[in-house]
C-alpha cells in the first residue's frame, strides 16, 4: 500500500490540471475565486471511529468528537488566513448508536460553531458499520492575502505558535483553532507561507519546503515543547502531530516587529522563531547548541497508511 501522501499525489496525477481549480490541489484548503476581491476557501476532514478516536468506557466523549470534527476544519481555514462562513456534516451512524449520542455530538459541534459564528447549513446521514463524521467547511479571504504553502523564500524566518507535542494527553480534543491569530498575521505582517501542525512539525514543515522548493535550518534548542510531554520530549514535539498550531514563514525584515506586536496582542500564547528558510530542495539542516546535528530517530510524523 502506498503511503498517505504518495496516494494523494497519485490521485492528483489523475485529475487534469484544468479541473484542479486555478491554484491546483495540495494546500490546507481549495482556493476558488468568488468576485469582489475575495477568494472562497473550501476544506473537508473526516473522523473515523477506531482510527481517530475510541468511544465507550475510557474513550472519547461524544461532545469532544463533535467539537474536534469542526475544529480540525476551522484550523485549515486559519492556515490559509481566512474566515469560516458555513459548513455541512455527513454522518455514518451504526445501529448501536442512540439518538442521545448523536445529539451529544451535535452539541459539541454547535459549541464551537457558536463561538466562531459559523453557520451549520445542512448535511447527510447514512447507516454505517462504524461511526464516522465528515465536515465540509466554506470560508473566505481577501484574494490578495490568502496564504499558501508555496510562498517561503530564502532568508525568511520560521515561526510556530504555542507549544508542540503531547497532544494525545487531551489537547487534540479541546484545542482552539488559531483563527484570530492567523487573521492578525495576514492583516499586519503577511506570512509568506503557512500551515497548521496536524501531521507533526517535521512533516508539515516539509510540506512548506516541497511546495516552496526551498530548504530550511531549524534550531532544536528553540523548539517550544509542551509540558504534557513526559518522555522523548523533543521527538514528540517534532513528530506527534495534532497540535494544530500555526507554522509559518515571514520576511526577516518584519520579524522583530512581529514578535513585539505578538506579545502585546496574545500575551498568553508563545510565538517562537525556530529557524530560517534556505536555498535548496526540501532538506532540513538541524542545529543544536550551535552545531549541525543529525536526528536520532526516523519517524517524521503521522500518516494514515
Amino acid at each position: 500500500m502506498l503511503g498517505e501522501f504518495q496516494l494523494i499525489q497519485r490521485l492528483k496525477s489523475l485529475i487534469p490540471r484544468r479541473l484542479q481549480g486555478p491554484r491546483g490541489i495540495g494546500d490546507d484548503c481549495a482556493v476558488l475565486p468568488s468576485g469582489g476581491g475575495k477568494s472562497l476557501l473550501f476544506t473537508t476532514d473526516a473522523l473515523v471511529e477506531g482510527v481517530d478516536f475510541r468511544m465507550g468506557k475510557g474513550g472519547v466523549s461524544p461532545e469532544a468528537i463533535g467539537y474536534k470534527a469542526l475544529a480540525v476544519n476551522l484550523s485549515d481555514i486559519a492556515a490559509m488566513g481566512g474566515r469560516p462562513t458555513a459548513f455541512v456534516v455527513a454522518w455514518g451512524i451504526p445501529k448501536k448508536f442512540s439518538p442521545a449520542q448523536v445529539e451529544k455530538i451535535a452539541r459539541g459541534i454547535l459549541r464551537l460553531a457558536r463561538f466562531f459564528r459559523v453557520a451549520w447549513v445542512g448535511g447527510d446521514i447514512s447507516k454505517a458499520s462504524r461511526f464516522f463524521i465528515s465536515i465540509a467547511l466554506l470560508g473566505e479571504a481577501s484574494a490578495e492575502k490568502v496564504v499558501e504553502r508555496r510562498g517561503a523564500r530564502p532568508g525568511d524566518l520560521i515561526y510556530v505558535t504555542g507549544r508542540l507535542g503531547g497532544s494525545i494527553q487531551g489537547k487534540h480534543l479541546s484545542f482552539t483553532p488559531r483563527l484570530a491569530e492567523a487573521r492578525f498575521l495576514v492583516s499586519r505582517f503577511r506570512p509568506t507561507a503557512m500551515i497548521d501542525v496536524s501531521d507533526g512539525f517535521i512533516q508539515d514543515l516539509g510540506h512548506i519546503l516541497d511546495a516552496s522548493r526551498a530548504a530550511a535550518r531549524v534550531d532544536l534548542d528553540r523548539i517550544p515543547i509542551s509540558q504534557a510531554v513526559r518522555r522523548r520530549a523533543l521527538q514528540s514535539a517534532l513528530t506527534d502531530g495534532e497540535d494544530f498550531e500555526l507554522l509559518f514563514t515571514i520576511s526577516r525584515r518584519v520579524g522583530t516587529q512581529l514578535e513585539k506586536a505578538w506579545k502585546r496582542k496574545f500575551p498568553r500564547l508563545p510565538l517562537t522563531r525556530v529557524g530560517e528558510i534556505r536555498r535548496g530542495k526540501g532538506a532540513i539542516e538541524w542545529r543544536q547548541q550551535g552545531k549541525k546535528v543529525r536526528l536520532w530517530f526516523r519517524k517524521k510524523g503521522f500518516t494514515h497508511f
